[in-house]
């Protein structure tokens, strides 16, 4: 009996995919059936995560790893419905850091062009509107070709009518960068006297509005995946101010490998959690 049901429990084991197109097929599977629930607004209404593993999880399947980064757009749209589902209002994916372009060229190259493909591709802006998602880069344009800054201006523009749900997506974003940019864009309103020192110093959460994430709320909660075991979980500089009280999860799952069950699972193991913001 025991040898039945282990060949039972094999049969059930999904096989490996061979090919980007299988992979992508199998992802979409994997997230057909998006567990009901709903958040609570006052506890989660800004969740990011920082989508590590791609590579990884493309070498262990025996795949290209530039086409882990394939993989991973998927996961992006399909999550990003699944976060609308649970009624999550903003939702931030961390998918290009400053640092990133000290990988190899054919790397960034693919990366560049799955950028234009994926801006390029009506899907994603479909849903936006349909879903009365509005769309905001974070982070630099200047280091993209044009033909990503205007796919990304395009995003902006056609949903920044639109305020049921926020997705950011930092795309040469680094906590320092957007500090420094933070900074300069300060000191010009000072110079203009639209702004001065006393009444910075007075309230410092006027600094909020010369962030990226201007008008939106501080995150809650984090979910930074493909953590190793071994591994000393660190934050690499991501939106140090918006994350000042915000909740970290690191976790094992590479990002293409994610399931709604288990960021779910996260999700509800913050929702337990009762913050105390200094008191």
């Amino acid at each position: 009996m025991k040898g039945k049901m282990a060949l039972a429990e094999i049969k059930r084991t999904p096989e490996k995919p061979r090919s980007i197109e299988e992979w992508v097929a199998q992802i979409k599977s994997n997230w057909e059936n998006i567990p009901e629930f709903k958040v609570n607004p006052e506890k989660l209404k800004h969740l990011a995560i920082i989508c590590d593993g791609n590579r990884r999880a493309a070498k262990e399947i025996r795949l290209n790893p530039f086409l882990g980064h394939q993989a991973g757009v998927e996961v992006i749209r399909l999550a990003s419905r699944a976060c609308r589902q649970w009624d999550i209002r903003t939702l931030t994916f961390w998918l290009w850091s400053t640092e990133n372009w000290q990988r190899d060229k054919i790397q960034v190259e693919f990366i560049m062009n799955l950028f234009k493909k994926t801006l390029q591709d009506p899907q994603f802006l479909n849903e936006f509107c349909e879903n009365q998602v509005n769309f905001r880069h974070l982070g630099r344009k200047d280091r993209f070709s044009k033909t990503i800054r205007e796919g990304l201006e395009t995003w902006e523009k056609k949903t920044a009518h639109f305020s049921r749900y926020q997705l950011n997506m930092a795309l040469d974003y680094g906590g320092e960068d957007e500090i420094a940019r933070s900074l300069i864009k300060i000191n010009q309103e000072i110079k203009q006297n639209h702004l001065s020192v006393e009444k910075l110093a007075k309230n410092p959460k006027l600094i909020w509005q010369f962030l990226d994430t201007k008008n939106q709320h501080a995150i809650d909660l984090i979910i930074r995946t493909g953590t190793k075991s071994d591994e000393i979980p660190h934050t690499s500089g991501f939106m140090p101010l918006q994350s000042a009280y915000a909740c970290w999860s690191f976790i094992p799952d590479l990002f293409p490998n994610l399931t709604p069950n288990s960021l779910l699972n996260h999700i509800k193991e913050f929702q337990g959690y009762q913050r105390r913001f200094g008191k």
